[in-house]
């Protein structure tokens, strides 16, 4: 692997980041971190510094190195790169030899395939940082130790602020006779617990993406 060497300028850089940063760094200081993960770490964490030429030259190092643990980072960055005007997608390319354009979608669905790529040691930290710039509220969801059972690289952000979608929670029930606003051909999600029978339409949920309610005596979640 290349090695990247900081010039003055970036040595400085890099000491402030390690001071002043409120990422946990003090894991990183560890024995097993070696040289190339704390570097891959700095870089990462300075794609989102507010200064836009810090943010440039961190790129540059990065695409450098081609090292893959930044590649989920890469990922995250293209949906954004409006917001912090650097373009992650030649990166991206180089690192990964693979030409998808700036098609975020298609590079979810490539990370998703391989599962050999793991992000640098601080990308939860990074990426919760960049999530609560979106709304605060996702600091609840995202923060260094939280416990969690898939690849944290798959998971994005949905599009709207927390309860931006409102859930359905304890909709009102008509008997099926009832239901004249129903066609025999559309789409229900039924539930049947204790005897009692439930049927939540497709076209209503689909404005909720989730309901709350409780049928036959039980608390009942459904989501999709």
């Amino acid at each position: 692997m290349k090695r990247w060497q900081p010039t003055p300028f970036w040595a400085g850089v890099l000491f402030s980041l390690f001071a002043f940063s409120p990422f946990p760094f003090f894991v990183l200081a560890s024995h097993a971190a070696s040289h190339d993960d704390l570097l891959v770490d700095a870089l990462v964490n300075n794609l989102t510094h507010p200064s836009q030429p810090i943010r440039i030259e961190a790129l540059k190092a990065l695409e450098e190195l081609k090292n893959p643990a930044a590649v989920p980072a890469f990922i995250e960055l293209l949906r954004f790169n409006n917001l912090f005007g650097i373009s992650t997608v030649p990166a991206l390319e180089t690192v990964t030899g693979a030409k998808l354009g700036d098609d975020w979608s298609k590079w979810v669905e490539w990370l998703q395939q391989h599962e050999e790529i793991h992000p640098n040691r601080s990308f939860l930290a990074w990426k919760a940082n960049m999530y609560s710039r979106i709304d605060p509220a996702f600091e609840n969801f995202l923060y260094p130790g939280v416990p969690y059972r898939i690849r944290i690289e798959e998971i994005v952000w949905g599009g709207v602020r927390k309860d931006g979608i409102p859930a359905l929670t304890n909709p009102k029930h008509v008997k099926s006779t009832e239901a004249t606003y129903l066609t025999p051909q559309e789409l229900v999600f039924g539930v049947s617990i204790n005897g009692d029978n439930r049927a939540y339409p497709l076209r209503i949920l689909d404005w909720h993406e989730m309901f709350n309610d409780v049928v036959g005596g039980k608390p009942v979640t459904l989501s999709y």
